[in-house]
């Protein structure tokens, strides 16, 4: 009988790879790494051998990836760090298994963490649900009526790159300045601080380290640190406004945040849901903001969510 799904999280150094039973359960998780020689050429043929170590394909009802980059009906358009252009990932996974009976799909890595909290997480049970993955960059996930948005282009739910800060104070690595990436990431954070801390001659204890995280901004923040607490008030507001854009455009019945920055707690999420209420008031507001539960493993949830 076919009671195991597989679910694949490729990142650019390791690749996490769970294996769940058809209501979730996570029976075994292992990680990889990424080899991203020959642009990437060998990922799908080692996560096929990895697996098959571990598994028998006669179990297996089907299997999900999510990948960093824009995917199309599985279809990976580009994947900078993987080198991949445009790679099929369900037919080139079904010609390694040489089989029909296993069914594939893959979809963008912050979709994917987005069906991980739906599956297993803070979004249990909703249908519409907007995700925000604050990390070294920001991605989001949109899920409509149980479905992923991927768009077009494989760009929707993009919204680190939405523009926000009109002073264009910022590069991203897309190319333009201002993204919501450059304020709200963990980089973003820093950099922001750094700003701050050039512009001012206020005392700040930040001002005691030569490098500083995101995490130490918030850790001064919550002691009270004036510019520490200004930065983390800019950067919620940024998020405010794109969340409120979120729901003022999809009405969803819940936002998650996860991602390295999200740890902050409520520290940062009353800060965004304060924001995200004045600005999408008065027809969406009170729309529960929430923590991500499942932490790095939202990847896997989703992957496997998305054969089953």
């Amino acid at each position: 009988m076919k009671d195991i799904l597989i679910g694949v999280d490729i990142g650019g150094t390791a690749i996490k790879i769970g294996k769940f039973d058809l209501q979730g359960e996570l029976l075994h998780k292992w990680e990889i790494p990424t080899d991203r020689t020959d642009k990437g050429s060998r990922i799908l043929s080692d996560v096929h051998r990895s697996i098959t170590e571990q598994t028998d394909w006669d179990d297996v009802r089907g299997i999900g990836f999510g990948v960093p980059g824009p995917v199309v009906d599985s279809v990976v358009l580009a994947c900078v760090n993987l080198g991949w252009k445009h790679v099929d990932v369900a037919k080139e996974f079904s010609a390694l298994l040489g089989r029909a009976d296993v069914f594939v799909r893959a979809s963008n890595d912050a979709n994917v963490a987005c069906s991980g909290e739906v599956f297993r997480g803070a979004a249990v049970g909703k249908k519409n649900v907007a995700m925000f993955t604050l990390g070294t960059g920001v991605g989001g996930g949109i899920m409509v009526d149980g479905t992923l948005v991927d768009g077009k282009n494989g760009a929707g739910g993009e919204l680190g790159h939405l523009v926000v800060d009109f002073d264009h104070r910022l590069p991203c690595n897309c190319g333009k300045h201002g993204c919501l990436e450059t304020v709200a990431s963990a980089t973003g954070i820093v950099n922001l601080a750094k700003l701050h801390l050039s512009q001012s001659d206020r005392e700040s204890s930040l001002r005691h380290f030569s490098d500083f995280s995101a995490k130490r901004v918030f850790d001064c923040a919550k002691a009270g640190d004036g510019i520490a607490m200004r930065v983390v008030d800019e950067a919620a507001d940024y998020l405010g406004r794109v969340t409120a854009g979120v729901m003022l455009s999809l009405n969803p019945e819940i936002v998650v945040f996860g991602g390295g920055v999200a740890n902050a707690g409520r520290f940062l999420l009353d800060r965004i849901a304060i924001k995200a209420d004045e600005y999408s008031a008065p027809f969406a507001k009170d729309t529960p903001i929430v923590g991500a539960l499942l932490g790095n493993d939202a990847g896997i949830y989703g992957a496997a969510y998305l054969v089953r």
